[in-house]
């Protein structure tokens, strides 16, 4: 998961953005190099501004794939003389190698790391009872909150503390907002729900990335390995935050081409698409976990939802898995490609914009096509 937002002051997207922020930048270095190119570019860019600026960093909490590529995207800043211009971190039990991670990060842009609170109290811009939000960051417009950081997770195993406590983004310019969840777990959309009064956001939340890429074990609120159908599962949480709470009019999932922890599910897709705008026909790559265990379950869908993942298309084949693989008989061998890309929202007021005009897939790079096949590997539970 890595997101740049880019704010362009007259609304026209070009290579010298007015304002820069990350949220979140970790993932593989395989897959995740095009992301940090990406920002470093764009950083660089920008010779009006006296140092070269990235003018906010926030870190959702400390899973690997949120914060990883720090080093690396450190280390390319440095080479440019770039700054940043503030950083705040999200997420409780800060082990100390990723503290390292952040703090490496920050010495190469020569941001003084004494400043940076890790393990921070709970949080949130939006005090409740009818009181309007306030904001940590803002450029203009566009303005940027904290829906709930640092959340106490009491009783929960140490991974659904990190993700229960992740920072909740919202990004808003008065007209259209993105909500950035990290990890979110039921528990974090539970106090969502309730801090709001089970009141929409905002009148149009145009894209909402789903809750920790779209797992299924974080989404109920009983998940047990032995659920093998819809029904074995309570959906409550997230069905308020999907439909009441957010009514996104477009969704992402960010999630590598068959992972291990199989993200996204499909079926926690389905409880975020019924308020999503209708566009073209398009498609998508998500997991599908109540189907028989003996055939694929990494499935290419055709959608006319506004649903984007950043793997569009995957081609896989059926075969027995190979004695040496301990990953079961229902194992998959990709036999064509995948192609992964970048999800773009554009938040421009400008009037006339069509739905699928405010989200584009942009694909970064098609695997399969040259070369040896990329085993499919199928974990035991998403």
């Amino acid at each position: 998961m890595t997101t740049l937002v880019e704010i362009y002051d007259d609304g026209v997207e070009k290579d010298a953005a007015d304002y820069l922020a990350l949220i979140d930048c970790g993932g593989s270095p395989t897959y995740g190099k095009g992301a940090v190119t990406h920002i470093k570019d764009k950083v660089a860019k920008r010779t009006t501004t006296p140092n070269k600026m990235l003018d906010l960093v926030v870190i959702s909490h400390q899973d690997d794939d949120h914060n990883s590529l720090l080093g690396a995207l450190g280390k390319e800043l440095k080479t440019i003389d770039a700054r940043v211009g503030s950083v705040h971190i999200g997420g409780r039990s800060w082990i100390q190698g990723n503290k390292d991670t952040v703090n490496e990060f920050l010495t190469a842009v020569g941001y003084p790391a004494g400043t940076v609170v890790f393990d921070a109290p709970a949080q949130s811009n939006y005090p409740g009872g009818g009181t309007a939000p306030t904001h940590f960051a803002v450029h203009n417009d566009v303005k940027f909150r904290l829906l709930i950081s640092n959340l106490s997770v009491p009783g929960a195993t140490d991974d659904i503390v990190r993700n229960g406590s992740s920072a909740v983004v919202v990004v808003d310019n008065g007209i259209n907002t993105v909500v950035l969840p990290g990890d979110a777990t039921y528990q974090t959309m539970r106090e969502i729900n309730t801090r709001l009064g089970g009141a929409q956001l905002t009148p149009q939340v145009l894209a909402l990335e789903i809750p920790h890429h779209g797992a299924l074990r974080t989404a109920v609120e009983n998940y047990s390995t032995s659920g093998r159908k819809k029904t074995d599962f309570t959906w409550t949480i997230i069905e308020n935050f999907a439909t009441t709470v957010m009514k996104p009019k477009n969704v992402g999932a960010s999630a590598g081409p068959w992972n291990t922890d199989n993200h996204p599910v499909k079926e926690v897709i389905d409880v975020f698409e019924g308020t999503t705008d209708t566009v073209p026909t398009h498609t998508y790559v998500a997991f599908v976990f109540f189907q028989n265990r003996s055939t694929v379950r990494w499935v290419t869908l055709d959608s006319t939802r506004a649903v984007q993942t950043t793997i569009q298309e995957l081609t896989v084949k059926q075969k027995r898995a190979p004695k040496k693989r301990k990953v079961g008989s229902g194992a998959s061998t990709a036999v064509n490609k995948f192609v992964h890309g970048d999800i773009v929202y554009r938040l421009t007021g400008t009037p006339g914009l069509r739905p699928e005009e405010m989200v584009e897939f942009r694909p970064r790079r098609t695997f399969g096509m040259h070369g040896p096949d990329e085993d499919v590997v199928q974990a035991p539970e998403p």
